[in-house]
């Protein structure tokens, strides 16, 4: 009977099971469209000065097509 009790005693000093905690590993899809950016135009030989503008429009316009690609992935890949 001693045993039986020792073993009831016991028992009720035992800690709940500890939670289960599970890493899910999550890859988003990125579309190859943005994995890409617009090539930079090659740079002219000026003659006049609205050729110079039309090409740093130009470049202004490549960089700005990366620089919308790398925010559309940086929001795909923010975890919520």
């Amino acid at each position: 009977m001693k045993p039986f009790l020792m073993g009831l005693l016991l028992a009720g000093c035992a800690q709940a099971a500890p939670p289960v905690t599970r890493i899910v590993t999550v890859m988003p899809v990125i579309p190859a469209s943005l994995l890409h950016c617009a090539p930079a135009p090659d740079v002219p030989v000026a003659s006049s000065q609205s050729m110079v503008a039309r090409y740093i429009v130009a470049l202004w316009q490549a960089g700005q097509d990366c620089r919308a690609h790398v925010a559309a992935i940086a929001q795909a890949t923010v975890m919520p």
